[in-house]
Parts: structure tokens; sequence; C-alpha cells
């Protein structure tokens, strides 16, 4: 068995693996080929793959999420998949052993943190991979609330503060996106978005065609609050990104900002809406419910400091 870096000419290979195990595991995360381009994949450095008599059986890669506070830790999000055969648990191994060293040299020029978190995220189905990763010494974290709210159902209109001003809007220039991105990193702190990453996601075919931000404005043209809607399939759309700043909390504008969205999508003809939230973020778990959100699975995140 051999563990190589990347290469685009098994692409079509990489993404069979992906195709078998999703296959066989509906409810794990997966991915397309578009996300290959995900500037955190470091240009595909931060992919690697396993071959058995010249195909590939496995790939792992990683994602990593800087921290810019001494509070929190910089994340690591590995992703370790193969087909499935006799020697899967071997060639896990192999690919998480190799995947040590870029993973350290990935974050040797990052701010200084609290630590680094290698973090993986599984559907309860996941049992071989589970007790791969128990046996390395992961141990659980925090989990992956996914929530889906149907739009056949009526939304009720809820009012934002009078000062206030909702927009559709489509962050494209820099000015805008770093507008966007000091608001969302002061209210995500843990785990703030990248300009790289966002610049990607604002590229991305789909985001262009169908997505948007639903964002609420003071009279200063202050960013107070925002919601990303974008496609996921055929009438669903992903509702995520959610944030209230500091000032504007417990004043009801999360709860018009969910309203005002899910209103604009039903205006879209979709048929559902569908967002994540971690199981420590008990407010905003509350309001989704209370906006008719209900929830369909669950991931655990595992860890393992390094």
């Amino acid at each position: 068995m051999e563990i190589l870096p990347y290469s685009k000419d098994r692409q079509e290979e990489i993404m069979m693996v992906e195709k078998f195990y999703a296959e066989k595991y509906p409810f794990a995360e997966s991915f397309d080929v578009l996300d290959l381009k995900n500037p955190l994949l470091n240009g595909r450095k931060n992919i690697l793959l396993a071959l058995q008599s010249g195909k590939v059986v496995g790939f792992s890669k990683f994602l990593s999420r800087q921290n810019f506070s001494s509070k929190f830790y910089h994340h690591i999000w590995l992703d370790i998949k193969t087909v499935p055969f006799n020697g899967a648990h071997e060639v896990m191994k192999k690919l998480f052993q190799s995947s040590i060293r870029p993973i350290r040299e990935s974050t040797k020029s990052y701010f200084r943190a609290a630590g680094t978190r290698i973090c993986v995220k599984l559907h309860e189905s996941e049992t071989e991979r589970s007790r791969f990763f128990e046996e390395l010494g992961f141990l659980p974290w925090i989990d992956f609330y996914y929530m889906e709210r149907d739009l056949e159902l009526p939304v009720m209109p809820v009012k934002l503060p009078e000062s206030l001003l909702v927009k559709v809007w489509k962050p494209k220039k820099e000015p805008e996106i770093l507008k966007y991105l000091s608001a969302e990193q002061s209210c995500f702190p843990d785990s703030p978005l990248e300009y790289r990453y966002l610049n990607y996601f604002f590229q991305r075919p789909d985001w262009k065609s169908q997505g948007a931000v639903i964002a609420v404005f003071d009279g200063k043209e202050n960013l107070v609050a925002s919601l990303m809607v974008y496609p996921s399939s055929n009438g669903v759309y992903y509702t995520e990104e959610v944030f209230v700043v500091n000032r504007w909390r417990g004043k009801g504008v999360a709860r018009a900002l969910m309203s005002e969205a899910l209103i604009y999508l039903q205006n879209r003809q979709a048929r559902s809406a569908l967002l994540s939230v971690t199981s420590d973020r008990t407010t905003a778990l509350k309001i989704y419910r209370e906006c008719g959100y209900v929830h369909t699975f669950t991931r655990k995140v595992l860890v393992l400091p390094i």
C-alpha cells in the first residue's frame, strides 16, 4: 500500500470512494467535487491518497480553521474514508499517521492560540470510524444538531426594532466582505471565518445563482445581524451562518431575521430550509425550534489535542 499526495488525475477515484461511503452511510458528512477548491485545503496539499494495486482505496483530507484569540483552539477538521473492504482499518491507520506531519506543518505559522485540536464529525451509524478514532484517543466534544423547516407551513412575520432595516445582500467587493467578516468574527470568536474562505464561497456557482445574505443594518449601515441562504437540492435551501452582534441580542432581532429569511424562501417556492447548530448554543437552538425547525439527526464531534 502506498500513501501519496493528491493528484488531479486521481480526482475521479477520490469521488468514487466518497460515493461508495455515502451510499453505505447516507447520514455521514459528505462533499462534492467543488469542495476540493476550498482554500482551507491549502491547494489540495491537505489531501492524501491510499493506493493499493494502483487504485485509490481511501483518502484523508483536512481543513485548518485558524483562531485569532489565545482563549480558543485552532481546529483541524479531519476526514478519513475508505472503500468497504477487509483492510479498511489498516488503510485508515496509515492515512492518519501520514496526516499528522502535514497537519502540524499547516498550523506552524498560526496565531498562538490555546492549542490545536484534530476534530472528526461522525453520525451514529458510522460505527467503524467511531471505534477507529476512539482507539486513537479521540474524546467527545460537542454535537451538531441538524434541523429542517417545512416551508409548506405558514411563517409568522416578526417585526424588527424600528431603527433597523433588512436587506437582501450579496457581498462582492473587498470592503463588503470585510464588513461581513468583522461582524461575524465578533460573534464567533471560537470559530471565525477567514477572508480567503468567504471569498471562495461567494465565487461558487450555487451561491452566485441562488445564494444571498439576509442582512440587518442599523441607521449607520453597520451590520448587526445576518443569515445566509443558498441551495442544497431541488427546492431545499440552507439557512446557515446565523448571527446577531452582542449589542442587539435579546431584542427579538434573531426571530425577525429568521422570519424574513423563511418568507424570502417561500417567495422563491422553496419546499424546506435546513440548518445546523452545535449543542452548546442553547439559545440559538431554542429560537430555531420556536421558528418551526425540527431536529432530524445528529453528528457527534470527537477531538484529539496535538
